[in-house]
């Protein structure tokens, strides 16, 4: 009598096959999954970057157009603005913009009407001026903006019309993710004030019509480059702002392996317009 044994298990061979099968659909589908989360976070720290500068430029913008406003158009610079020195901005009689350094620009400016806010975004302190217009400003407001620790940081100061300051001054961080920015000045000259001849770092005497900012962004996640450098994004930023070796080694040696982004923009000083 023939008796029929039936397999009750998995013999050793098909085990070890079905285990090395399925080795390489967890390493499949773990890469693809690796490769993803690499992705997007690459994506997202582009996006951090392009936002960043977005702001940055949108924040300078807007508030280096405001240098120089006069409720008066008929007053003088001078008048307007007499010799002062707060926020850590030494003014002249009749300056409304200022380089103090090279990440750092000062300006001021006579309140347009009670709406009006300051970069970080304060309502005058004395509005009794300002319920009718074209009258005399007893109120001007001076900004520091400047870069500091990796943020676009504003220092604002509110003073009288005689320059003398009347609250203490208040800080605040507007943008993070820099890792530099610089300034240079539009100036005309003695002999054509209306049109920008030249771009300077210096202090000048000839009008000033441009401000001229250029940041560098960088991206808050490390390790995202793989074997590149940052050689590349450094040296365009060298090329643009003028930096010395030593400022970009500086910047080098921070370098984690972030992402980069250079921008660059200027606004047209209207009010300081001769």
């Amino acid at each position: 009598m023939n008796t029929i044994k039936h397999q009750s298990g998995l013999s050793m061979i098909e085990l070890m096959v079905a285990l090395v099968i399925s080795s390489f659909l967890i390493l499949g589908v773990t890469q693809i999954y690796i490769d993803n989360k690499r992705s997007y976070v690459f994506q997202e720290n582009q996006t951090e970057n392009l936002e960043g500068a977005r702001f940055t430029l949108l924040v300078l913008q807007q508030e280096l157009a405001k240098a120089g406003y006069r409720r008066r158009p008929d007053q003088l610079s001078d008048q307007a603005f007499p010799a002062s020195n707060v926020s850590d901005c030494n003014f002249s009689a009749g300056e409304a913009a200022i380089r103090t350094a090279a990440d750092s620009i000062c300006i001021r400016y006579q309140i347009a009407d009670e709406k009006t806010r300051d970069c970080i975004g304060n309502l005058p302190t004395n509005t009794g001026d300002l319920s009718n217009p074209y009258t005399s400003a007893t109120e001007i407001t001076v900004e520091r903006i400047y870069f500091n620790s990796g943020e676009l940081t504003c220092k604002v100061t509110h003073t009288d019309a005689n320059g003398a300051a009347l609250a203490s001054a208040i800080s605040a961080s507007l943008v993070n993710g820099l890792a530099d920015l610089r300034y240079e000045l539009g100036v005309g000259s003695a002999s054509d004030p209306r049109a920008v001849v030249s771009y300077t770092k210096d202090d000048t005497t000839l009008p000033i019509l441009t401000i001229r900012y250029t940041v560098l962004m960088r991206s808050s996640n490390s390790n995202l480059r793989d074997a590149v450098d940052a050689d590349t994004a450094l040296a365009n930023w060298k090329k643009l702002t003028g930096a010395t070796s030593s400022q970009v080694t500086t910047v080098k040696n921070a370098d984690k392996g972030q992402l980069y982004q250079v921008s660059q923009s200027a606004v047209m000083l209207r009010n300081l317009m001769p």
